[in-house]
């Protein structure tokens, strides 16, 4: 059965070994000291099956908390794993519920979500776009020469 919480530090190497799986970390220590540093300054999710971590999901709000907006900053389910979609369904409901919350704890409400993604990600510009996202730009050579970042976003309220 999946369940999804939040990480404790119990999880750190679980999730660097996800975090080394789908992303560029050039060591399992700096992939943990990516999850340590994010568990601090976002919010975060992470789906299990049983107790085995599959999937990640981070988001941190953008601007004041008046303004409404949300960024999605990592999601990501282990490779090969069956039903991956159904993985991000979970996950990204989850955090948008979250941020919602956020947001109405501040007297606002969750206005916008947004999300940069690697152009050549095709999975994921595939999975946003059935969940109301749609690309908003293009920003060119963004973290690396020769790779683009698309912004996706919705509007939610």
């Amino acid at each position: 059965m999946i369940t999804v919480r939040r990480p404790t530090p119990n999880d750190g190497d679980a999730i660097a070994r996800l975090f080394m799986a789908k992303y560029r970390f050039s060591s399992l220590e700096e992939a943990k000291d990516a999850f340590e540093g994010e568990c601090r300054h976002q919010h975060m999710r992470i789906a299990l099956d049983d107790e085995r971590v599959i999937g990640i999901i981070s988001w941190r709000p953008q601007g004041a908390a008046h303004h409404g907006v949300a960024e999605v900053t990592r999601l990501a389910v282990l490779r090969n794993y069956p039903d991956p979609v159904g993985i991000k369904e979970q996950l990204f409901d989850a955090a948008l519920a979250e941020a919602d919350w956020y947001f109405h704890q501040r007297n606002s409400r969750l206005h916008k979500v947004f999300s940069l993604i690697h152009a050549d990600n095709q999975h994921l510009k595939h999975f946003f776009a059935t969940k109301g996202m749609e690309q908003e730009a293009v920003l060119r050579n963004h973290f690396r020469f020769g790779m683009d970042e698309l912004v996706y976003s919705m509007f939610v309220a």
